[in-house]
């Protein structure tokens, strides 16, 4: 039995450890709170050693991982054993074997029950399973920053309920010292506080029950700088007035969130972006309204947002309904087509949830589809959107954030790749991998369609797939019947979204000689003016076809392949191109 809601130990024929502080014991706890799930080599080598990984990490995680084999066959622990998956480790893991699980198991069972009695000894059947600190001995500062918060707020949500409980059957002596303890370990969660007031009240306890007021009123302004809620207030005024109490009332199940469609999609073998990802995820805490993600195709911005939409799950208590705009396999539905598959908001509707929601739209297709969307939002909720444009015109008119998601970097690429090659394969030719990642511009599409096309082809080498794919990139960068996994067809529709003639004039850039495009050699090459050359530069950045830096513009290898294969079907008339060009508008 392994037990991590308290000091990391394991039990086996009546013994008990308390693991040391070490490597060894950061990576159990991973695998420990991941229970039978997959947990990525970059998740382990973040959580053993942070950001400064070691130049030998693969090969210092492969040491711990048999360190701790060996751990577990000391002890004669066989009910649990570490696998190794494609790009990462799984200890598999029963509620008989793992204290979390265990927890988690009791509390499904507890939300399912209809008699009171049986639902308040099944939650503290569960809460008797922690003990404090969690994880006292395990050193990973990850771990203690990422995901002891989240678990250690299950724990606080099933004593708000014990609490209603024990106060609506009208055991408010054994209730009080539930909420003494938990307004002392939880001193900022007002609802305690609020409870623990009421009971003090309803039992003759006036004086206690004022002296509590005026010590959450002291600590919540001099430590946070903010007020009791309107609920705290509202208690205070009624003691003061000598209203009478409120009789008890027995508090309604647990309200269960919408069904959180959107971050159960998470990408398998997602890796990397792990600061990005938790940039993103504190902005949607804090409440920004809209945050988009742009990008080129390819790029992983739909799995960067699946996997944020997972990070903050707990913080949406309203759900994440999904609301998949389209794909680049078909055309994108228009506006008003987006109402259709919105589901109630809070508040509206025989099955609307209370609290605020995430509304993930995946693939937006310009300003006007974004504004659309915002508009049957409900207050509280946020929206975020990936997009091939920046949509920075929706951000500039009414706020929010936006990021352009760039390839992943060489390391994250290999990773990538090694989610689907193994890692045997990876380290047999090193040197290979990385050439292979670098023809595919570290685009997550291209790694992850490339590295399954080599799988089928057992007997080539990395060296080999190599030398295959540099004879024809973009051909071979496609699963023949899936064009939706083409990045030839990803280019095809990004262009097919633009105007003809903003097509025509990107075709044209990309198929000159390979430089630096300035925006006099744009002027040129297109035959307008530099002024006109700027706009029209500015708007096929805003369509992620063209990258710049200051003065200075480029087009990605792939993109420029693939400008060559449809040159014909863009082919541009003579003379200059239709005018005028109008910046972020249409080139018609």
């Amino acid at each position: 039995m392994f037990r991590v809601l308290g000091p990391l130990t394991l039990s086996s024929g009546g013994e008990t450890l308390v693991l040391p502080p070490s490597k060894v014991t950061s990576l159990l706890a991973a695998l420990l709170l991941h229970p039978d799930e997959v947990v990525s080599v970059a998740t382990l080598q973040q959580t053993i050693w942070g950001d400064e990984r070691p130049a030998s990490a693969k090969a210092a995680l492969q040491t711990c991982t048999l360190r701790l084999r060996q751990m577990f066959s000391r002890h004669g622990i066989t009910g649990s054993v570490i696998k190794t998956a494609p790009g990462g480790y799984r200890i598999t893991a029963t509620p008989d074997t793992v204290d979390l699980m265990r927890f988690r198991e009791l509390a499904r069972r507890a939300r399912d029950e209809s008699d009171p009695e049986t639902e308040l000894s099944t939650w503290e059947e569960a809460l008797a399973l922690w003990s404090d600190p969690m994880l006292a001995n395990v050193p990973s500062e990850s771990l203690h920053r990422d995901l002891v918060p989240r678990i250690s707020e299950e724990r606080v949500r099933v004593i708000e309920r014990v609490c209603d409980l024990k106060v609506g059957l009208g055991r408010d002596r054994s209730a009080l010292v539930d909420l003494w303890t938990a307004t002392r370990a939880y001193p900022a969660n007002e609802r305690f506080s609020e409870q623990l007031v009421e009971v003090l009240y309803r039992t003759g306890r006036q004086a206690d029950a004022l002296a509590e007021l005026r010590r959450i009123r002291v600590r919540l302004g001099t430590e946070l700088g903010v007020a009791p809620g309107p609920a705290l207030r509202g208690l205070e005024l009624a003691i003061l007035r000598g209203e009478p109490p409120a009789p008890p009332t027995l508090a309604g199940p647990v309200t269960r969130p919408a069904p959180r469609l959107v971050h159960t999609t998470v990408a398998p073998g997602f890796v990397g972006r792990a600061a990005l990802g938790r940039t993103i995820a504190d902005r949607l805490r804090a409440g920004c309204r809209i945050v988009v993600l742009s990008g080129p195709p390819g790029v992983g911005k739909s799995a960067l947002a699946r996997h944020v939409a997972h990070l903050v799950a707990d913080d949406f208590p309203g759900g994440q309904p999904p609301l998949e705009n389209g794909s680049a396999a078909g055309p994108l539905p228009p506006p008003d087509g987006t109402e259709r598959q919105l589901p109630a908001a809070p508040g509206h509707g025989d099955d609307a949830r209370n609290g605020r929601r995430l509304l993930l739209v995946d693939d937006v297709v310009d300003v006007t589809q974004a504004c659309a969307l915002l508009d049957l939002v409900a207050p509280g909720d946020v929206l975020l959107l990936t997009s091939r444009q920046s949509l920075s015109g929706l951000v500039a008119r009414l706020g929010g954030w936006l990021h352009r998601v760039e390839p992943l970097d060489p390391t994250d690429s290999l990773d990538v790749l090694g989610a689907v090659l193994g890692p045997e394969r990876m380290s047999a030719e090193p040197q290979a991998a990385a050439d292979l990642a670098a023809l595919c511009e570290h685009l997550p599409l291209a790694l992850r369609i490339a590295a399954t096309r080599v799988l089928l082809r057992a007997r080539m080498t990395l060296a080999e797939a190599v030398e295959w794919l540099r004879a024809d990139p973009l051909g071979r960068l496609s699963l023949p019947g899936d064009p939706d996994m083409s990045l030839g067809s990803r280019f095809d529709d990004a262009l097919s979204r633009t105007s003809v003639a903003l097509a025509g004039a990107f075709v044209r850039l990309a198929t000159a000689a390979p430089a630096p495009i300035t925006v006099q050699r744009a002027a040129e090459l297109l035959d307008i003016a530099p002024a006109t050359a700027r706009e029209l530069l500015d708007e096929l950045v805003d369509h992620s076809l063209v990258e710049e830096a200051g003065d200075r513009y480029w087009i990605r290898d792939l993109l420029r392949l693939h400008a060559r294969v449809v040159a014909d079907r863009y082919a541009h008339p003579p003379g200059p191109p239709p005018a005028p060009y109008r910046a972020k508008g249409s080139l018609r």
